[in-house]
């Protein structure tokens, strides 16, 4: 049983109101933020290594490795929302719960080195995708379960959002 309560926030929500916690402004470059994906791995490498990134910092506030394997689930799912939203018209994405995730993925027993790893896979193959768009498909629509519309430019700027907030999370 985990002590971290769900969270339920609609975080979606930055992208249009911004996000006061970690600075995001929702407007970045589709490039920019192509290159920070790629890069997220390396941004996450030092957080990593430190002696404590498994210890939770409280009892009810996910550890850094936690953190990092919620990202690279995050990152693969965005990937996989990507080609969804490439391969049909307007599909209506998967639902994705990050605290189910999390406790069914067990990510308190992951270590900071196979979390690395798989960030790593996660954020080069998301890159990979979107290098491979062309100028169009960045306005090709999916809709969320509760009919939220995304594209593919706004939901690559979430992902971004996802890289940023958690490295702050977890260095702040």
């Amino acid at each position: 049983m985990s002590e971290i309560e769900p969270n339920t926030k609609d975080w979606a929500e930055v992208l249009d109101a911004g996000c006061t916690e970690c600075g995001f402004t929702g407007d970045g470059d589709l490039l920019s933020a192509r290159i920070a994906i790629d890069e997220a791995a390396a941004s996450w490498a030092p957080v990593l290594a430190r002696p404590d990134a498994a210890d939770r910092p409280r009892v009810d506030r996910w550890s850094t490795v936690e953190y990092a394997a919620h990202l690279r689930d995050v990152l693969t799912e965005f990937g996989g929302r990507t080609l969804l939203v490439l391969a049909e018209e307007a599909p209506t994405l998967p639902n994705f719960d990050g605290d189910a995730v999390a406790l069914e993925s067990d990510y308190r027993a992951q270590t900071a080195p196979e979390v690395l790893a798989g960030l790593e896979r996660a954020a080069t193959v998301y890159a990979a995708t979107l290098s491979d768009l062309e100028e169009d498909q960045w306005q090709r629509t999916g809709l969320r379960a509760d009919g939220r519309e995304f594209t593919i430019a706004s939901l690559t700027r979430y992902g971004l959002h996802e890289v940023r907030h958690h490295l702050h999370d977890v260095e702040g």
